[in-house]
């Protein structure tokens, strides 16, 4: 990589080994690495994206008798995205009730003038009826996307699915129908999300995993908060960092190490010539998150010889002068895109090392304690496998079972030194609850975030795992949260009666859509002109980190100026409304 490009990299590659010592004469034949591939917080590249939101509109959407409805929400979480997307984006809605309804769909439209009021116009119109068939609505998105110009060769292009499920048909299971589900689902990654109790986790989560996307519910205490959760995916799409990542992992054939696997989660990993290489398809990388992967290696012990009075090996390079002796057991290269179809860019992390001393003393041996952080994502991928195992043979009943494999999986891991599996024991915990009481998606949505390595909401937003959330994620989260309860209820509406005009002095929708368009084009414009030449200096000095402090401060500052102005509009109206009301008693 040359040094122009190195100063602008958006992702960095680093590796930790379990243990930075073996003896020379002793072989590991489970060696296990730490691979770590990180975006930059402050991405220099934004890429549009497209966008096609297949919203369920069937009758289960509009219950009478729960107030605010669940149709109500979504179209307020609809046009929180519509707000929040910037001018550059695209986004297409698909209707879909037991059949995609395509009066109350649109193409995709720029999210700019005259496009984005049409968005919102689209939104507003949104009727419950009928049915729920996801299929021919995910074929339709599919189609959208399918349809562009060149395929959108310079856009990202993502399906987010909102759904309650009830009534569902039309998706099913044999062979022939999942090898074309399959098919489909390949092109491009769908987010899904359930909305309240009774949507099937197990379609949302297949869906997700064929296509490399996540899965995501809210459960029926907190589907008020369905904007909170789309928030958290948006903030991931709208922040794309790089594209098509792939990691290239090269053992050291001639000293005879070897890669037996990798353990990626739900990313594509592959080891070629007997355990000589190996890829690791990382894809789309979000600003500010990093992936983590366990690669076990094979290490045979290494032959030596004495040489000027010192114990060195013929398979290592020794240092004499500095009494180390090191060998090198892996070679990282990696290659990613600023955007489909730009140009890639390859680049080498650092190698993987470690010391091989003649011998190790008792004392030096207690010193030699595995990484802790190594750790902590080994027994991580160890319970993923647990609890997906059970999914998939469908032994998810009341928690019984995962409890008792929980114990055993502790009572295996009871000595291994600098473990603490504390973080763990909470997560189960909170899974074998949910199992007890019947809901079985959070354990679905938890084996989605961790084998996505991405934020999902975990019955709520405010549950999703913290160290996966990107500061993106983290401020669209905040303020889809944060916004006057009067504006949601208000949107939730969607009737001609909630749409309030100034003549009788109620909440006009209207002027609030035009507030949160306008301060999208400031937030939009001040990040071209603030921000762009800051992280590019920044990143000149080598200070990244500051960077991004000063953008997310920043861009707080101004939430919190939006947020008050459209709290301080609508308590404006509501005055008047309140006035009006007493008036005309």
């Amino acid at each position: 990589m040359t040094t122009a490009a190195a100063a602008e990299t958006a992702v960095k590659v680093s590796t930790t080994p379990i243990f930075p010592e073996i003896p020379l004469g002793q072989a590991r034949k489970d060696f296990q690495v730490l691979l770590r591939v990180e975006a930059a917080a402050a991405a220099a590249h934004r890429a549009p994206v497209d966008v096609v939101a297949v919203l369920d509109v069937s009758g289960s959407m509009n219950d009478p008798e729960k107030q605010p409805s669940k149709l109500g929400l979504l179209k307020a979480a609809a046009k929180f995205m519509v707000a929040k997307l910037d001018d550059g984006d695209r986004l297409s809605i698909v209707a879909f009730n037991d059949r995609p309804v395509k009066e109350l769909s649109s193409g995709l439209l720029h999210m700019s003038g005259d496009s984005r009021r049409n968005a919102m116009n689209v939104i507003d119109k949104l009727d419950a009826r009928g049915g729920t068939a996801l299929w021919p609505a995910l074929e339709e998105a599919v189609s959208v996307l399918d349809g562009r110009p060149g395929h959108g060769r310079d856009r990202m292009g993502f399906i987010v699915l909102l759904t309650d499920g009830e009534g569902s048909r039309g998706f099913g299971w044999g062979e022939p129908r999942r090898e074309s589900i399959h098919g489909v689902l390949r092109r491009y990654p769908v987010h899904t999300l359930g909305l309240g109790a009774a949507h099937d986790p197990e379609a949302l989560l297949y869906i997700a995993q064929e296509s490399h996307g996540t899965y995501s519910f809210v459960d029926d205490e907190n589907v008020d908060k369905i904007p909170g959760a789309l928030a958290v995916c948006l903030g991931g799409l709208t922040t794309v960092a790089a594209v098509d990542t792939l990691v290239v992992l090269k053992a050291a054939e001639l000293d005879g190490v070897r890669i037996d696997r990798v353990d990626s989660g739900g990313y594509g990993s592959r080891v070629s010539c007997g355990g000589a290489s190996c890829e690791i398809a990382v894809g789309a990388l979000y600003a500010g998150e990093a992936k983590h992967f366990v690669v076990h290696l094979h290490v045979p012990a290494a032959a030596s010889s004495v040489e000027d009075g010192y114990y060195c090996g013929d398979l290592v390079a020794c240092d004499r002068r500095r009494r180390r002796h090191e060998q090198n057991l892996l070679a990282v290269g990696y290659s990613y895109s600023h955007h489909p179809g730009a140009p890639a860019i390859t680049a080498e992390g650092p190698g993987v090392f470690v010391q091989r001393s003649p011998e190790l003393g008792a004392g030096r041996q207690a010193l030699l304690l595995p990484s802790p952080e190594v750790l902590h994502h080994i027994v991580r991928f160890e319970l993923l496998d647990v609890v997906a195992g059970l999914i998939h043979g469908g032994d998810l009943k009341n928690g019984e079972l995962l409890q008792l494999m929980w114990e055993e999986f502790r009572a295996c891991h009871q000595f291994w030194g600098g473990l603490d599996l504390g973080f763990l024991e909470t997560e189960v915990e909170a899974m074998v609850g949910s199992l007890g009481t019947g809901a079985v998606a959070y354990v679905h949505a938890w084996v989605s975030t961790h084998q996505m390595q991405r934020a999902t909401s975990l019955g709520s937003p405010e549950k999703a795992v913290a160290e996966y959330l990107t500061p993106a994620m983290r401020l669209l989260l905040e303020e889809a949260l944060r916004l006057p309860r009067l504006m949601t209820e208000t949107t939730a509406g969607g009737t001609a009666g909630a749409h309030y005009d100034s003549a009788s002095g109620c909440v006009d929708l209207q002027v609030i859509h035009r507030r949160l368009e306008l301060w999208s084009k400031v937030r939009h414009d001040v990040q071209h002109l603030m921000f762009q030449p800051a992280a590019s200096a920044a990143t000149a000095d080598g200070d990244e980190h500051l960077a991004a402090v000063f953008q997310e401060a920043s861009l707080e500052a101004m939430d919190r100026a939006m947020h008050r102005d459209i709290y301080l509009a609508v308590v404006y109206a509501s005055k008047k409304w309140r006035c009006h009301s007493v008036a005309s008693m």
